[in-house]
C-alpha cells in the first residue's frame, strides 16, 4: 500500500480485527485464520493507515480442535498455551532450560526461528531475558488440560532403610498412578539420595505428588529440579 511498517499503522490493523496485540496479528495472519482483503478500505494519508468506520468485527474463523489423546510428553505443536488474553491456543516449545508445566508462573519469549518458548518466570535465564528482549516477551498462561503428562524429575533424600525403593515405588505408581521414566537411588552412610524421573500433568499434581513423599517415614527432604540438568 505504500505506507511505511511502523507500529501506529500495525496497530491500527490490530484494534480493526479486533486483536489484542500486534503479534496475536500475526500469529493470525500465519495460520491464515484472517486474510487481508479488506485492507483495500483502509484510507492512505501520507505514510499513516486509517480503518474504515464504523470498525468490523474480527475475522477470525473458529476451528473445531480435536480432541487430545494421551501421550507421555508433550509434542512441539500440542496447544497448551492461552496466548496473551485471547482465548485463542497457538503452538510453542518448552524451554529445555527450566522445564515448566502446567501451572507454573511461566511467560512466552519470542525465538527466531523456533516462534514461542515457554520459560517459566522463576527460569535461571528469565532475568536476562527480560531485561534484554523485553520486546519479545509474550504475556503467557496455561490453558487446562488433563490428558498430556510433562517429563519432571525430583529428588528425595533420607534415611536408608530395608523396602524404601518399595514404598517410593508404590506410592508413586500404585497410589498415585504416576509413571515413572527413570529412578536411581544411591545409599552412602546410612542416607540415600534417589533422583526419579516421572510424568505428571500439571504442577498441582507434583505439589500433591512432594506432599505426599513427604508423609513416608524416613524421608527427609523431596525438592524438584528447576533445571536440564536432571541425572540420566
Amino acid at each position: 500500500m505504500g505506507v511505511t511498517m511502523y507500529q501506529g499503522n500495525i496497530e491500527a490493523i490490530a484494534h480493526f480485527y479486533k486483536l489484542n496485540s500486534n503479534l496475536e496479528l500475526f500469529y493470525q495472519i500465519a495460520i491464515k485464520n484472517i486474510d487481508l482483503k479488506e485492507l483495500k478500505e483502509f484510507k492512505v494519508f501520507g505514510d499513516r493507515l486509517e480503518a474504515p468506520a464504523p470498525v468490523k468485527p474480527t475475522d477470525v474463523k473458529t476451528e473445531t480442535q480435536p480432541s487430545p489423546t494421551h501421550h507421555p510428553a508433550p509434542s512441539k505443536d500440542a496447544e497448551l498455551i492461552i496466548f496473551g488474553e485471547s482465548s485463542d491456543k497457538i503452538m510453542y516449545n518448552l524451554a529445555h532450560c527450566c522445564k515448566p508445566i502446567p501451572g507454573d508462573d511461566v511467560f512466552g519469549f519470542v525465538t527466531t526461528g523456533k516462534g514461542l518458548t515457554i520459560h517459566r518466570t522463576n527460569c535461571p535465564n528469565a532475568a536476562k531475558l527480560m531485561a534484554n528482549y523485553g520486546h519479545r516477551i509474550v504475556k503467557t498462561k496455561w490453558a487446562k488440560n488433563k490428558e498430556i503428562s510433562f517429563l519432571t524429575g525430583i529428588m528425595i533424600i533420607g534415611i536408608d532403610d530395608v523396602g524404601m525403593v518399595s514404598k517410593i515405588t508404590n506410592l508413586i505408581s500404585g497410589e498415585l498412578k504416576i509413571n515413572i521414566a527413570a529412578l536411581t537411588i544411591e545409599a552412602t552412610e546410612g542416607v540415600f539420595e534417589g533422583n526419579i524421573r516421572v510424568f505428571v500433568h500439571d504442577k498441582e499434581e507434583l505439589d500433591n505428588l512432594v506432599n505426599r513423599l513427604l508423609e513416608v517415614g524416613g524421608i527427609e527432604s523431596v525438592e524438584r529440579y528447576d533445571t536440564e540438568d536432571i541425572p540420566k
